[in-house]
């Protein structure tokens, strides 16, 4: 049988092991390795077109000096895009699973 003084070392190596696994798991990683993703190129204001092709969206980046010729982006969320049109009247909100291609227009080579 275990004594006492064994059986409160134990509890109290339980104890540790339990918070070194939750802190291990909540930490937060550094905003330095933030993982890039393919809607990192849509910054707020840019201009954009957007076509559906068969229930899928492709967007076509315009150069940043370009005024709007579409629609601008007005909100990059983590899992959607909204696009505002040139009258400003309508927003699309396109979730991520229904983008088939993010299209970037070069001028001159650039």
């Amino acid at each position: 049988m275990l004594n006492r003084k064994t059986i409160y070392c134990l509890v109290a190596l339980l104890i540790v092991v339990i918070l070194a696994a939750r802190s291990a798991t909540t930490a937060a990683p550094p905003a330095e390795q933030k993982a890039m993703t393919f809607l990192d190129n849509l910054k707020l204001g840019r201009a954009v077109s957007l076509t559906e092709k068969d229930g899928r969206y492709e967007i076509g980046l315009f150069p940043p000096t370009f005024q709007p010729l579409g629609h601008k982006v007005v909100e990059v969320g983590q899992d959607y895009v909204v696009l505002r049109d040139l009258v400003e009247i309508t927003d699309t909100i396109v979730p991520i699973y229904s983008i088939k291609a993010i299209k970037v227009l070069r001028i001159g080579g650039k």
